[in-house]
């Protein structure tokens, strides 16, 4: 009964103390009617501010280009997304880090922290080298501007740079099918002029053998200049056919067909070596729009290629998939890519850039025209190779077949 009673006293307490707030601020109502106002338009604001907030942060986070920003110390303080995806790191193992951590040149790296921190130089569309966590090597394309706010701790440099793997790509094909056009050129000219002398000495040779009886030696040794002829004409005539291949008769083209009728072609070659082809066809895919007889040239002769690459024991993959890529001119580019992996010996770096080029070659026996051949066919073709290849490792060559 106490503690009933000592409580309603409080109470009347705490009401008599309300009363005399109210006596003592006559004016309290207004006051708290103004106060609530004044807090329903701060809470409205927050959310306008939070709302912005959100809106920018999706905006920096979800840019395709990577963002970077350091302070005048060279020190990293933010990186989005897609800075993050592309050298392969975590926020936090980045951001408090020297930004000279991801140049793939240390002193590359020294000179443009030099320019950008200290002389606050700043650089539009400059090209330069990354290196990702798993020390993969990114050609990146980057732009700078100068953060220069009140706060000291908001101020600093804020970098904008892209992937240019792919732009870097298509300056070798460029490259690579200017080559090939002037070599081309040059070929087709050379070729032509030695095939006319080519078959003055080849009848001038088949007369003078028929003057020797046949045990006679000069007989042999004139029938070993026609054979010798005849080889040369042959190369001239894959020569003529890299330098001014046929027009593509395109229609649609089953490749997943293709490369069943080339794998019956090629399976005894295969079996010799004790190689296993296996293959990773997708369902339903589509047809190409490809000369048939073209590509099938230059699916056998990759084939070839990665047969001989393995001494034996290996394994050789082919994939299909398909690929949609997006063009400036062209817009919207569907592919279906064909990829021919094989366990082999692989291609040294030195020699990635060189292997379409005409005579090209690192076999003992060989011409050095299969690439290059098959090359010019896919880009008459309207598609592309690219290779990727590790010594001791393998090679994998994707052909990038137009599906119109």
């Amino acid at each position: 009964m106490s503690k009933h009673f000592q409580a309603k006293k409080e109470s009347i307490s705490y009401i008599n103390k309300i009363y005399e707030a109210k006596s003592n601020y006559p004016d309290w109502e207004a006051k708290y009617s103004e106060l609530e106002a004044k807090f329903k338009i701060l809470s409205e604001r927050t959310k306008t501010l939070e709302k912005v907030y959100q809106f920018h942060k999706g905006i920096i986070q979800n840019i395709s280009s990577g963002i970077l920003t350091v302070d005048f110390d060279g020190i990293i303080t933010f990186m989005n997304s897609a800075a993050l995806r592309l050298v392969e790191y975590n926020y936090n193992e980045l951001v408090g880090s020297s930004m000279r951590n991801l140049f793939a040149d240390p002193t590359e790296a020294e000179t443009i922290i030099r320019d950008l921190v200290k002389n606050r130089k700043m650089y539009e569309s400059r090209e330069v080298a990354l290196l990702t966590r798993t020390q993969k090597v990114i050609p990146i394309g980057f732009t700078t501007t100068v953060l220069d706010v009140k706060d000291p701790q908001f101020s600093g440099i804020i970098i904008s740079f892209r992937d240019l793997t792919n732009l870097q790509n298509l300056r070798n094909q460029i490259e690579r099918m200017d080559r090939l056009a002037t070599l081309g050129e040059v070929s087709a000219g050379i070729a032509h002029e030695i095939r006319n002398p080519l078959a003055g000495i080849k009848t001038s040779a088949q007369v003078l053998e028929e003057s020797f009886s046949p045990n006679d030696f000069r007989s042999q040794l004139v029938s070993r200049i026609v054979k010798e002829i005849d080889r040369s004409n042959e190369l001239l005539k894959k020569f003529f056919k890299f330098a001014k291949p046929g027009k593509p008769k395109q229609e649609f083209v089953n490749i997943e067909s293709l490369i069943k009728g080339i794998n019956l072609l090629l399976e005894s070659k295969m079996n010799k070596k004790n190689i296993v082809l296996k293959t990773n066809f997708i369902e339903d895919i589509p047809y190409v729009y490809v000369d048939e007889n073209q590509i099938e040239q230059v699916l056998i002769n990759m084939l070839l290629n990665a047969i001989d690459a393995i001494e034996s024991d290996g394994i050789i993959t082919i994939t299909t998939k398909t690929v949609a890529e997006e063009d400036v001119k062209k817009g919207n580019i569907m592919w279906v890519v064909v990829d021919l992996e094989d366990s082999g010996a692989g291609i040294a770096q030195e020699n990635i850039e060189k292997i379409f080029n005409p005579f090209f070659t690192t076999k003992n026996e060989g011409v050095g025209l299969g690439l290059s051949i098959s090359s010019r066919l896919i880009e008459e073709n309207g598609g592309r190779i690219e290779v990727n290849s590790e010594l001791r490792k393998g090679t994998k060559f994707s052909i990038y077949l137009p599906m119109r």
